[in-house]
Formats: C-alpha cells, structure tokens, sequence
C-alpha cells in the first residue's frame, strides 16, 4: 500500500467519523491562512497533485533598497505577495516538480552547470522574470545576512523573518522550509533560500541561506537536489 493510498484511506475514515458528528473541518495553508469546511457540506476528498505555480513577474513586485550591493525583490519567485512562499526549486531548475531527489533532478551527476549560475538558462528568477532580476550571488545573500536586522514574526498570518537593511528599509521572508522528495520539511519553523552560487569543494552542493524561528541565520550548503525558496535580486 503506497504512502499516498494511506493517507486517503486515513482522511476517508476521519471525515466519516466528523460527519457522524455533525462537525466541520478547518485546513490551515502554509501561508497561515484558514478555510473550515461543514462536513455536512462535504461530499469527498480527494488528493491531487498540485499543478506549478506560474513564475511570471508580478505585475506589483518593487525592487527594495536595503542599502546594499543590489536589489531585493518584494516577493519570492511564484508568490504575488510578501507572505507567499512561491515556487520551490532545485539549484539550476526552471520549475516546480513533484518530487525533489536525483532521480528527477536535471543534472544527476552534477556536471552540466558552472559553479555560479546567475543570469544563465538555469537561473528560475532570470529565465522567469528577465534581466535584470536573477538569484543572488553567494556574496550579495552572505551582505543581507551579515549587514541586516533580522527578527521573527508574523505577519498576515504567516510566519517568517523581517530582514532590515542599514538604510531601515525592509523585506519580509516566509518561512517555508525544505522539499525533500514529495514531503515538505519544517514549513513553519525554517526557511531555505537558493543562491546562485556551487559549493566549492563539492559539485554537488549548492550555498543557501537558512533561518530558524528564534531569528539565527547563516549561510549553509545544501544538496542541489532539494526544494528550496528563491528571492531575486537587480542592480
């Protein structure tokens, strides 16, 4: 019995025992949002595969001056808002997928791509949204995380960081954790966003930025084949 078969088998057998109940169902979206449902309301329910989101440029993204080397975007790659966590993607991956490991990744053996990839066919945010925007250079993500103010909140219901530039300015970056095969890791506690930039000892590793909920943030090395975040970046 596959995972999935189980898990319908399960949401089947609580929503009989809700509806015998007379009760309703509430389903909390990683955004923070809320929706509740009657049972009485409901006929079934069914899992599906969730469709890409579309990567294309808000018509609303501003470009934020946090005083630094370059540009933030107002929101993530996907999102149309601050507090949308947006598409995630493999390092060197133009779109959402299902399942994030080798066997689905582009470049199994990790040859196939330079070790900065800002600006070129395998970079979402410049393929997405055009130049100038692109993922940030490990050097540009290492100045917002070492120059910048970061404190935990929420903030219309979603949870993440508030990073403030030295100019006073800021950006608001959700916490949505890590895609690791079919399953989302940590997605109200962690937050994982993609450089451009390879590991330089190990072809297959990328440099990201993480954060926990108590605000501590660094620069860290995943493997490429997870599901990150991405935050553009211009001059």
């Amino acid at each position: 019995m596959t995972r999935h078969l189980r898990t319908l088998i399960l949401a089947l057998a609580l929503f009989s025992s809700l509806s015998a109940m007379s009760q309703s169902i509430s389903v909390y979206a990683k955004d923070g949002g809320r929706h509740d449902y009657q049972t009485k309301d409901i006929e079934s329910i069914v899992f599906t595969d969730a469709d890409p989101l579309p990567l294309t440029q808000p018509s609303n993204v501003e470009a934020v001056d946090l005083g630094l080397s370059v540009k933030w975007a107002s929101c993530n790659l996907g999102a149309t808002k601050e507090t949308e966590p947006g598409a995630y993607l493999a390092w060197g991956e133009t779109a959402e997928k299902s399942v994030y490991d080798w066997t689905t990744y582009f470049d199994a053996d990790c040859t196939a791509t330079d070790a900065l990839i800002c600006g070129s066919p395998q970079d979402a945010a410049y393929e997405a949204w055009g130049g100038p925007w692109r993922l940030p250079t490990l050097t540009e993500m290492q100045e917002l995380c070492e120059r910048c103010t970061w404190i935990w909140q929420t903030k219309n219901g979603a949870v993440g960081c508030l990073v403030t530039g030295p100019n006073g300015a800021s950006i608001f970056l959700p916490a949505a954790g890590v895609k690791q095969g079919s399953d989302t890791y940590l997605p109200a506690a962690f937050g994982a966003y993609l450089t451009g930039t390879r590991d330089a000892t190990n072809r297959y590793y990328a440099r990201s930025l993480v954060f926990y909920k108590d605000a501590s943030h660094w620069i860290d090395t995943h493997l490429r084949d997870y599901g990150q975040l991405l935050r553009p970046v211009r001059r």
